[in-house]
């Protein structure tokens, strides 16, 4: 009789341990997965600094065709100014940046959107993008 019960302790051992296995590894996988999407969806910081030349697309556009690359300067991490080749400037605010998803054999890279006065989207691309 004692056998019996020496065994039957030993698996429910068993299974606990096996339980709280499960537990801990699944919380483990939620926990990676929670911090890898956060790195790549929240928002980012410009990814150019002062003045610096960058793709500026005015929306709608429909390729890198329909962009220009044209001095920027980060006023702060929410405003810039867009400085035209005649010599004319905008400043944009509202700055928000992200991952752009990630296509083909292109490495990932942050983009920024922002808005003038008049209500014109703009968005800001590293010059090397090309779409």
């Amino acid at each position: 009789m004692q056998e019996e019960t020496e065994s039957s302790s030993s698996g429910s051992n068993l299974c606990g341990g096996l339980f709280w296995a499960v537990v801990i590894i699944g919380g483990l996988i939620w926990f990676g997965n929670k911090v890898y999407r956060n790195n790549i969806e929240s928002e980012k910081k410009p990814f150019w600094s002062g003045t610096e030349t960058v793709q500026v697309c005015k929306a709608p556009y429909y390729s890198s065709s329909d962009c220009y690359k044209l001095p920027v300067t980060l006023i702060d991490e929410e405003r810039a100014q867009i400085r035209f080749n005649n010599g004319g400037y905008v400043v944009v605010g509202g700055l928000n940046c992200w991952n752009a998803a990630k296509l083909d054999e292109t490495p990932r890279y942050v983009f920024c959107r922002s808005e003038d006065n008049e209500g014109n989207r703009w968005d800001f691309l590293p010059n090397w993008v090309n779409y």
